[in-house]
């Protein structure tokens, strides 16, 4: 008895962790106490409870440091253009296997690379990890966390920020991660969105952000404080922005909602 107990407890233990969205990819965190989980003998009921856990479930986490294979810029951006390529291929298996819509906006332009490496890291080229990136839209949530997965099968995650479990200031959501391409050695970034709360951020959310950057490069050009009345607008233009990501994200929260 004692033995089939043991067996069967096992089994069910199996079953769970290969029907976990990120059991696969990343074992590891799901010892980790500090993250939390939705409960193993908690089933789903329906589909779209499963795809809200799992999109909850997919934790953050930071990797210590991050160094890409060159020190030398040119040489690191002749990979990163290969690199871009391969990402490429990987993005669009995934977005044929999904359903999911590609972004594809190509390597970063040398000039914006060296910049950020000049600006914000201090000169150290092995550091940048933006030279190579791509996106990928979904419709809906469970589409989201099945590239999630089908993405963690082809390349290696080495860091997660999930914005959907915690959002910026705006209320802007998506799920970033930084992956180790399989052929190049290469370390790229991956955005996955949800559709509704892309096309803000590329319309109107843009457009407020570019009002919040008038506002405030004035005052710094003028070296002086932000007045009282342009602290007001600033509050207003922000409090516009968290309405609008606050809106469309609880489309994806009504289970007979259809977005898009």
């Amino acid at each position: 008895m004692v033995a089939k107990s043991l067996f069967r407890t096992c089994f069910v233990l199996l079953c769970v962790l290969g029907r976990s969205p990120v059991a696969s990819a990343m074992i590891p965190e799901y010892n980790n106490p500090e993250i939390e989980h939705p409960s193993p003998t908690q089933g789903c009921k329906e589909t779209f409870q499963c795809s809200l856990s799992g999109l909850y479930s997919i934790p953050s986490y930071n990797a210590i440091t991050l160094y890409q294979n060159y020190t030398d810029f040119d040489t690191l951006y002749e990979q990163a253009t290969q690199a871009q390529s391969e990402l490429e291929k990987i993005i669009n298996q995934v977005a044929l296997l999904t359903g999911n819509q590609p972004r594809l906006p190509g390597i970063k332009s040398k000039a914006r690379a060296q910049h950020k490496i000049a600006t914000e890291l201090n000169g150290s080229t092995e550091l940048i990890t933006d030279l190579a990136r791509g996106s990928l839209v979904a419709k809906d949530i469970s589409s989201l966390v099945q590239s999630f997965e089908q993405l963690s099968h082809e390349v290696t995650v080495l860091e997660v920020k999930n914005r959907f479990k915690q959002p910026g200031p705006s209320g802007y959501r998506d799920l970033k991660m930084l992956v180790r391409l399989p052929k190049s050695q290469h370390i790229a970034e991956i955005q996955l969105h949800l559709e509704a709360i892309s096309d803000i951020k590329n319309g109107e959310e843009h457009k407020i952000y570019e009002q919040i950057q008038i506002i405030e490069r004035l005052a710094k050009a003028e070296l002086r404080e932000l007045t009282d009345l342009e602290l007001a607008k600033l509050k207003s233009l922000r409090a516009q922005s968290q309405s609008l990501y606050q809106t469309a994200w609880h489309q994806y929260l009504q289970p007979e909602t259809m977005v898009g």
